[in-house]
């Protein structure tokens, strides 16, 4: 059986943009539209190294803010694909 955090990682690992809605650690909500896929990510954010988060987190871009965030994948409450459109 598949979990949310499972689906979640494929979607991304497909290029899709996510809408996801997460617990942070403070407990507060948060949602987040991202994307791991660098043909949408600005050149100048594109990772530097290799490295892989820690075991049970995903790195996603923030494309409203413009900026990397760690999500953990027990934190998230729902997700979805979604379009957006780079202003």
């Amino acid at each position: 059986m598949k979990t949310i955090g499972s689906d979640f990682i494929t979607a991304l690992k497909k290029g899709a943009t996510v809408k996801v809605v997460f617990i942070k650690k403070d407990g507060s909500e948060r949602t987040l539209i991202g994307t791991t896929n660098l043909e949408s990510i600005p050149k100048v954010d594109h990772p530097r190294t290799d490295r892989a988060p820690a075991k049970g987190v995903q790195r996603i871009y923030d494309l409203e803010i413009g900026e990397w965030r760690s999500v953990s994948l027990d934190a998230i409450q729902m997700w979805q694909t979604t379009e957006y459109e780079v202003a």
